[in-house]
């Protein structure tokens, strides 16, 4: 039985992280929202994709072997001489929380297009995920759309994860019309509590949030840091707590919740289960949720993105 592929879209890119005990040296890992979901899924034993442009230099080359080297399948990432690899510097505080200052753009990633992804790349149904970060510019916001219609069309689910990164967009602030526009199309959808503060724009939270779900998306999930996790279907709403763990760095724990939620889903279609029958079992929701905090907690533990993301053995 074929493994139900999980593709994630968007920006792969270099993040510099402070050294805490040198605040003037960075060190390179590999980084980007949904390289890391990517990679998340494979280390976790999943089918995944990723879907994107590198540039053609060497922070792209490092980034293309390191997705490879953690068995995610890049048979749908190009490579142009036309923009460089894009890069982050993060810079952490004492509760390892993270500041981002980002050189996007210009960037590979932007300039990827709908006719850049393989012919059979719909063959399999799968999950398509991505998040606001590419509907910064114009031209990648219309490759994110359209590839979210091709997805629906090829009866997958689309996922969505906000991870609102204001001082990418040229305003200064994202787009609340474009985001909304995005998780309005999603099945599945992910926000920090101070995403929904963002978008709901002063509605109250939980109208705004049932106004969302009152469009395409099926089940939704609002994670609060270290206090709770709270999930919203049209059946209902309930909360998984979280417990508490030694935070050495935040930078990919809502990837490795995404990336291990998504697994799980993945996993259960590929036993025959459909998403109809996992939205009407409260018990499997919620285990599959209390399984991607634990890989979120996990992750937090570690520095840096791709290299801080749990194996299978140490998840399970």
């Amino acid at each position: 039985m074929n493994a139900t592929p999980v593709c994630c879209f968007g920006e792969v890119l270099i993040d510099f992280l402070q050294d805490k005990t040198q605040p003037g040296l960075f060190q390179r890992f590999a980084g980007g929202a949904p390289a890391n979901v990517a990679v998340a899924v494979a280390r976790l034993g999943g089918h995944s994709k990723f879907i994107g442009m590198l540039g053609k230099d060497m922070f792209g080359d490092f980034l293309l072997q390191e997705l490879q080297s953690y068995g995610v399948d890049c048979s749908a990432v190009r490579q142009t001489a036309e923009a460089k690899t894009a890069l982050a510097f993060v810079a952490l505080n004492e509760e390892g929380d993270r500041s981002f200052s980002f050189y996007r753009p210009p960037a590979a990633d932007l300039l990827y297009k709908v006719e850049h992804c393989p012919s059979d790349l719909w063959q399999q149904k799968g999950i398509l995920h991505l998040c606001s970060n590419s509907l910064t510019e114009p031209e990648i916001a219309q490759t994110s759309f359209a590839l979210v219609r091709l997805a629906q069309q090829h009866g997958w689910l689309v996922s969505v994860d906000a991870n609102l990164r204001h001082n990418l967009w040229a305003e200064g602030k994202a787009s609340r019309e474009l985001v909304i526009q995005l998780l309005e199309m999603a099945d599945l959808v992910k926000l920090s509590e101070d995403e929904l503060e963002y978008l709901a724009d002063g509605q109250d939270s939980a109208s705004w949030l049932q106004h969302i779900l009152s469009f395409r998306p099926a089940w939704l999930v609002v994670t609060a840091g270290a206090a709770q996790v709270q999930s919203y279907t049209k059946a209902g709403v309930f909360a998984v707590p979280v417990s508490s763990v030694q935070v050495v760095d935040t930078t990919a724990a809502g990837d490795a919740f995404v990336g291990a939620w998504l697994y799980q889903l993945a996993q259960q279609f590929t036993l025959g289960s459909s998403f109809s029958e996992v939205l009407a079992e409260q018990s499997i929701q919620r285990q599959l949720i209390e399984k991607a905090i634990t890989a979120g907690s996990l992750t937090c533990q570690k520095f840096g993105a791709f290299a801080a993301l749990p194996t299978a053995q140490e998840w399970n």
